[in-house]
């Protein structure tokens, strides 16, 4: 019902969710596409062991989210809120993303993925999700945060 559409919420606001990298020949990426992406698969790995400290040091101060299933953006105070009931409801079974492609435009970088996840609830039923992504990455003090993460869940 809503409440899991809402965790639902509250899941791809955390997420930007990828792990298992396949796909892109990031072989041939520039020096800086390769940080903004490790960063952020840093952060991946944050978020696939629910340490929300480590997933909120990540997020840009004004970091905004939005599932375009959803009528409005979700902003960082409501996405905190969220983030903590979300990881006492559901763990990660599978995690996995495909990076289409990272660019990187100075303190900026745009990266665009395929995500593809199962979480299970405390009962231990599996719910998967998949989707397109786009999340932005801004420099703060010489470190990547994410600024602003979109995307739409199948």
């Amino acid at each position: 019902g809503g409440n899991m559409k809402k965790h639902f919420c509250v899941l791809f606001l955390v997420l930007g969710l990828c792990f298992a990298v396949a796909g892109q020949d990031r072989a041939a990426w520039a020096a800086e596409q390769r940080d903004a992406w490790n960063s952020f698969y840093d952060y991946l790995k944050a978020v696939q062991l629910g340490n929300t400290k480590a997933i909120m040091a990540f997020w840009h101060p004004k970091y905004v989210s939005w599932n375009y299933a959803q009528e409005l953006p979700t902003d960082f105070e409501t996405s905190q809120k969220g983030l903590e009931g979300f990881f006492k409801a559901y763990r990660f079974q599978k995690f996995e993303c495909l990076p289409l492609n990272v660019q990187v435009e100075g303190d900026i970088a745009i990266l665009h993925v395929r995500f593809s996840i199962v979480i299970s609830d405390s009962s231990g039923k599996e719910i998967p999700s998949s989707g397109p992504e786009t999340v932005i990455l801004a420099k703060k003090d010489g470190m990547w945060m994410m600024l602003g993460l979109v995307w739409i869940e199948k």
